[in-house]
């Protein structure tokens, strides 16, 4: 009878190469740990590894055919192998000429495999069931069975490695199925299969040490063996498209999505353990898209050295590759984090951006990518924040806080790079809104709007997908959300102001809401709108990367008239204003809440800060259509201030707009870059 080991088989992402790193990652740890975890184990090597060690091993894996294939070589209960052998034997002798037509011949036959080994398949499958149903085997010699016949299957598919596809008539030349049985090894210890979400498991498990190996990029792992998960489950149900794929949504890891980060800070910030193992590579932005890492090495170092001091480890290898990602050599990097039980839950606050010199010192490139709000502001700058940051003066003695006096979706105080800053609005909540993204927990915040979201019956794009709605991404979501949109809109303009649910309400309509923005009518009622998308991928990662700078930044919050800012202001503080546009209408001023009088009360109160010695940053426009802005020009021309254009107009309010250079944007400042 052949035999096989847990490591014969082909499998994506194969750990392999990093087994003698880990081993000398055991070594040279203080104390031996005796207790440890495998969260997605794959094939599980990693985890056999570390049982060889000695360790009592949890084993980790959503796919129903991976966790069998581990029960079958680390399950609880003896085998008889006499037995085991005598009922392969039999399936190996059959004929498979009289077999029947299955649901397994019926579903892929001369697809992945030829239509003999499809009946053969079916045939195997129906027997292992027959054979425990009827008391002939033990959960764990099922489970044997059950392995037996996937890597039986694993080695003859007319595939590349995984059942995303398959190879066209390849199958049609296939020898017959051999099935084997696996070559189990003893453990004096203990050890446990799950089957679990790994975010869910380490809330309820302490181990000693931990081993991460999550998916990388966009490929879905559980939508790659949707074929062996079949046949482990043997639920017999539809399947779906050339591929015969069952509905995997319920498996979908946000790990593949651009919901990664916040799914590995939530991991990371829940694990009870003394050391974290993390593998991951280096394909970052190259190859195809589908190949690029959701996380970054930047990403990773930030969340695990929360927790404690971190070892970076490199280990060449050839990555799996259809020869179409383009991606070639890479670099799988262990991470490996002694964990420090003193270590804050949360990290200190910490500046985005280096100063000037600082810069100049380390020899740094630009400053990264900047924190985009999930708030959509007609006049945002999330497309400007990147030039407007390098026009005013870095944090130093003499610019400790940075203020941003009409901040609206926060996005330039959140990105200035300042550890202090102050955001101001007279909008009280939007304000509500900083306060909750300044004190609640990302997972806190997801869950409350989650809720809403079933509460009022709005869609979940993320969840179950466009189709599931008759919609697509081209028309969006309105007609799908109208009317629960608006139902939730009249909740809100009912609502108390200090209901605590409030801010949750107003954050999912501004979510829903006609491109995410925030307006008014007269009577102090929100009435944008509904839009196309609802709380999507995007929306999500934006919201994370907010309240992760939030919760670093502890900023103030105020909710005051801008005459009344001036009168809170030091000579150290760094003012910067960006107010309603005199010459435009955008939706928070649709009610002309801004007037000559408001505009020139701000350039007075500025002129008036700069000359007893602050400094500030002014955004506007000097001409819109055609209109200019001749009293901010004579402002900026009468006290020397320096005008920056920039180049950039905001169009994304009106689709009709044909002519997208119709506003002059600048930037104001009474500091000019490089001075001393």
């Amino acid at each position: 009878m052949k035999t096989f080991e847990l490591r014969n088989r082909r499998y994506l992402g194969s750990k392999r190469a990093v087994l003698p790193v880990i081993g000398k990652v055991l070594a040279a740890l203080p104390e031996p740990p005796e207790t440890a975890a495998d969260l997605f184990a794959g094939t599980g090597v990693v985890g056999e590894s570390l049982a060889h060690a000695g360790l009592a091993v949890t084993f980790n894996d959503l796919l129903s055919s991976n966790t069998t294939v581990y029960r079958a070589f680390f399950g609880a209960g003896a085998l008889r192998h006499g037995r085991l052998t005598d009922l392969v034997t039999e399936i190996n002798d059959a004929d498979v000429a009289a077999l029947a037509s299955n649901y397994f011949s019926e579903t892929f036959g001369g697809t992945y495999y030829s239509e003999p080994n499809s009946r053969l398949i079916g045939h195997y499958r129906t027997r292992i069931e027959d054979w425990y149903t009827r008391g002939a085997v033990t959960e764990r010699e099922r489970a044997v069975l059950i392995a037996s016949l996937l890597y039986g299957m694993d080695r003859a598919a007319a595939t590349v490695g995984h059942y995303d596809a398959y190879r066209e008539g390849a199958a049609t030349t296939q020898a017959r199925l051999v099935f084997g049985l696996p070559r189990p090894a003893e453990f004096e210890r203990e050890h446990t299969v799950t089957r679990r979400d790994a975010n869910q498991l380490v809330r309820e498990n302490r181990w000693d040490l931990v081993y991460i190996d999550p998916p990388y990029n966009s490929r879905q792992y559980g939508d790659l063996y949707h074929v062996l998960d079949n046949v482990t489950d043997w639920q017999q149900g539809p399947v779906q498209f050339k591929a015969r794929k069952m509905d995997r949504r319920h498996l979908k890891s946000d790990y593949c999505t651009t919901q990664a980060v916040p799914a590995f800070t939530d991991l990371i910030d829940a694990l009870d353990a003394s050391t974290i193992v993390m593998s991951y590579n280096d394909t970052g932005d190259r190859g195809n898209a589908r190949s690029a890492a959701r996380l970054s090495d930047e990403d990773i170092l930030r969340v695990m050295e929360r927790r404690g001091p971190v070892e970076v480890v490199d280990v060449p290898h050839r990555e799996f590759t259809t020869g179409k990602s383009g991606i070639g050599e890479i670099v799988e990097r262990l991470f490996v984090c002694h964990v420090d039980d003193d270590a804050p839950s949360a990290p200190p606050p910490s500046r985005v951006r280096p100063t000037a010199a600082e810069s100049t010192a380390a020899g740094d490139g630009p400053p990264s990518a900047p924190v985009r709000s999930p708030l959509n502001y007609t006049g945002n700058k999330k497309r400007l924040v990147a030039d407007i940051i390098p026009l005013l003066p870095p944090p130093g003695p003499e610019h400790r806080r940075f203020v941003d006096v009409f901040s609206g979706s926060m996005t330039v105080g959140m990105n200035s790079g300042y550890p202090e800053v102050a955001f101001n609005d007279v909008q009280v909540d939007v304000m509500g809104l900083g306060e909750l993204f300044r004190e609640v927990p990302y997972p806190e915040i997801i869950a409350q709007v989650e809720a809403i979201i079933v509460e009022y019956g709005l869609s979940d794009s993320q969840q179950h997908g466009y189709d599931a709605y008759g919609a697509n991404s081209s028309n969006g979501l309105g007609r799908v959300n109208k009317e629960a949109y608006l139902r939730l809109r009249a909740d809100f303009n009912r609502m108390d102001g200090a209901d605590r649910r409030r801010p949750y309400v107003f954050f999912t309509l501004v979510v829903f809401g006609f491109n995410n923005q925030i307006r008014y009518n007269r009577s102090g009622e929100f009435n944008m709108p509904v839009g196309k998308r609802d709380f999507n991928g995007r929306v999500r990662k934006n919201l994370f990367d907010t309240v992760d700078r939030m919760h670093r930044l502890q900023p103030e919050l105020w909710t005051l008239d801008f005459r009344d800012v001036f009168g809170k202001l030091t000579a150290t503080d760094l003012v910067y204003c960006d107010p309603p546009y005199i010459l435009g209408t955008a939706p928070y001023n649709e009610q002309s809440a801004w007037t000559v009088d408001d505009e020139t009360d701000l350039l007075d109160e500025l002129a008036r800060f700069a000359a007893r010695g602050g400094t500030f940053g002014l955004s506007n426009v000097l001409s819109h259509k055609g209109s200019e802005h001749s009293q901010l020009a004579d402002w900026a021309a009468e006290h020397e201030f320096v005008v920056h254009t920039l180049d950039y107009s905001y169009a994304n309010s009106s689709y009709q707009r044909k002519d997208r250079n119709a506003s002059a944007e600048v930037l104001i400042t009474n500091w000019r870059p490089g001075r001393g």
